[in-house]
């Protein structure tokens, strides 16, 4: 296998630090990949500031259960569900309530853990990646803030990674506003250009699929 890396963003944070019952297989699969030495791991340091606002956000405890209460009550009260049912129901959600709220407990201190883990390397924001990402917002992309600098720090770090001697650097973009490719499957050409400039290869997810090809494939052909 060739000297290579791999970058990612949010989404994967999330899907690593997600309560356990809700982790992303592919994402721990990668992660797993890295610890063999298959390659680099690579994470800009601001998605785990991003992970640690969006995880507690979209794993709310009460809001997962609250639709599933409501519907039993409503087959309750209607006879249309008995009432040992409706009781064995509500004792699971309270079980799943308790558990979320656990595993959102642990939020911070997966984050750390992940961090520290030996095989991610968490870059910072870096003066020429804050500089390229005013000069990515003059193009019209209409890229949030928080997309726009996920975007300069991978264009630069990939970059940098050439320039120390790897060779070839993925990005797991699961994010379609980062996509170089719309829901059609046609090449956004200004996302295309930043990332065939930089020699990035845009992944949709965490498979990585088509890597054995890397990087005599590069770059690529359309």
């Amino acid at each position: 296998m060739t000297s290579g890396a791999v970058l990612v963003e949010t989404n994967w944070v999330v899907d690593i630090v997600a309560p356990a019952h809700l982790q992303s297989p592919q994402a721990l699969r990668l992660l797993e990949r890295a610890q063999d030495g298959e390659f680099e791991l690579w994470v800009p340091a601001i998605c785990f500031a991003e992970a640690r606002e969006t995880i507690p956000r979209r794993y709310a405890t009460r809001a997962r259960s609250e639709d599933l209460r409501k519907f039993v009550r409503w087959g309750r009260d209607r006879g249309q569900i008995s009432v040992p049912d409706a009781q064995s129901a509500f004792r699971v959600f309270d079980q799943f309530d308790k558990l979320v709220a656990n595993e959102l407990a642990k939020v911070s201190e997966r984050l750390h853990a992940l961090a520290d883990n030996s095989a991610v390397k968490v870059f910072p924001l870096s003066e020429s990646m804050l500089q390229r990402q005013v000069s990515i917002g003059a193009m019209d992309l209409f890229l949030k803030p928080f997309d726009l600098a996920v975007l300069a720090a991978v264009i630069v770090q990939s970059e940098y990674l050439h320039q120390q001697g790897y060779t070839w650097v993925c990005l797991c973009e699961l994010d379609s506003d980062l996509q170089p490719w719309d829901k059609s499957g046609y090449p956004k050409p200004i996302l295309k250009e930043l990332y065939d400039q930089a020699r990035v290869w845009v992944c949709g997810d965490f498979l990585l699929e088509g890597l054995e090809q890397l990087p005599a494939a590069w770059p690529p052909s359309s």
